[in-house]
């Protein structure tokens, strides 16, 4: 349980992928109070020290930790920190050397949307990570004063793979996946650029991150801890019948709906103390809740990048009901998604996940989706996990392009 007996909500999504609107509404209900975006540094502190006491000799020698989340494709090494923080136990201590440096990065964090909140970040401080997430609850509760809520949630992009020690340390938590299609995504994460030429993105690093989201919502759907406790919802389905989905979360929350959540004029930033403006690569202001932003990106991405993006997500956007432009069977490698592999990898980002080398990278990319297409049997479990993260993930894949390739 968390301060006056709210209980701990977690979400999460990609950037850019609509999830900054959903806990808006939700904070629209006077039974739910969400941050969004205000404690990434605290799960990057809480990945550190997973790995620093958790994983064995050879894969600490090789981990940064100032390396941003990772989306762990195709390593060995990666996939063993995967698996670590996946075993993490929140009652880890925190390092009190790391404090002062832990705080500068966090009030970083918060002042892009969570200004309110630093103030009070000081009381973040714990002897274990548990501790700092209580805390890290109380600071929401507070700051909005938000006592007499049943909900006080926390929705930080890039963290889906903490949803299981979280679930462990928090038995009476729910957890909320936002997903989007990737195509819109990498639309909107280039629209950015032109607010701020600072913070473009790797498509590359994008779309691997965007698939190990449907790779983990496919995994904990088949976890036994999950079950009655994940909900997951595509930004689509939300835009295009927005009271059904905030009913569903309304009743997954056990909350009674309220139409204040689908009046966007009514959602207050806690930030700035005002109406909240949105969060649009394209527009300074957003109104209301629509369809045609969602498909945007259907007449404003470069026909190139939606062939990067299809190459690199095709097979894992099929599994979950999004259409490539393209058909597995029929897609061969590519010289135009080659030499947008290539030039990404001089091109200056913000920050990426790839492997640094463009030829590892396109050649990982071609044997991952040649896996499809070998007889199961024969296969190493060891090259499915580095390819698709799960081998059941792996298996509900290549089940979608068998039945597809059937028709």
């Amino acid at each position: 349980m968390t301060v006056n007996s709210s209980l701990p909500l977690f979400m999460t999504s990609t950037a850019r992928s609509g999830s900054y609107l959903i806990s808006m509404m939700l904070s629209a209900n006077d039974q739910v109070m969400v941050a969004s975006e205000p404690y990434l540094e605290l799960f990057r502190s809480m990945r550190n020290a997973f790995v620093r006491h958790g994983a064995p000799p050879e894969i600490q020698s090789v981990f940064d930790p100032r390396s941003p989340i990772q989306d762990y494709y195709f390593l060995p090494e990666r996939i063993r920190i995967m698996d670590t923080i996946q075993a993490g136990d929140l009652s880890i201590s925190f390092d009190p050397s790391e404090w002062d440096s832990f705080l500068q990065s966090s009030v970083r964090r918060a002042e892009l949307q969570c200004a309110e909140l630093i103030p009070y970040l000081s009381r973040l401080r714990g002897s274990t990570y548990k501790e700092m997430f209580d805390n890290a609850f109380r600071i929401i509760v507070e700051a909005r004063n938000a006592k007499n809520g049943r909900w006080v949630g926390i929705k930080d992009a890039w963290t889906i793979e903490f949803f299981r020690p979280l679930a462990r340390a928090y038995p009476e938590a729910r957890f909320i996946v936002i997903l989007r299609d990737p195509r819109a995504i990498v639309n909107s994460m280039l629209g950015v650029v032109k607010i701020d030429p600072l913070q473009v993105g790797q498509v590359l690093s994008y779309a691997r991150h965007w698939r190990k989201y449907v790779a983990f919502c496919e995994h904990y759907r088949n976890d036994e801890q999950f079950k009655d406790r994940l909900y997951v919802l595509k930004h689509e389905e939300f835009v295009r019948d927005p009271e059904k989905r905030a009913r569903e979360i309304c009743e997954f929350l056990d909350v009674e709906f309220e139409p204040e959540m689908l009046d966007t004029g009514k959602y207050f930033d806690f930030a700035t103390g005002s109406v909240w403006k949105g969060n649009s690569s394209f527009e300074e202001v957003t109104v209301g809740i629509s369809v045609d932003r969602a498909e945007r990106w259907r007449t404003a991405l470069n026909p190139r990048i939606v062939e990067v993006v299809d190459f690199l997500c095709d097979v894992d956007m099929k599994l979950i009901g999004y259409e490539p432009l393209a058909d597995f069977e029929s897609r061969r490698p590519n010289g135009d998604v080659l030499e947008h592999i290539v030039r990404s990898h001089r091109d200056y980002c913000s920050w990426r996940s790839d492997l640094g080398d463009p030829q590892l990278d396109y050649g990982f990319e071609l044997f991952r989706r040649a896996l499809l297409s070998v007889p199961e049997g024969s296969l190493d479990s060891h090259l499915i996990r580095r390819s698709f993260l799960f081998e059941e993930v792996f298996r509900a894949i290549r089940q979608c392009v068998m039945s597809t390739q059937s028709v």
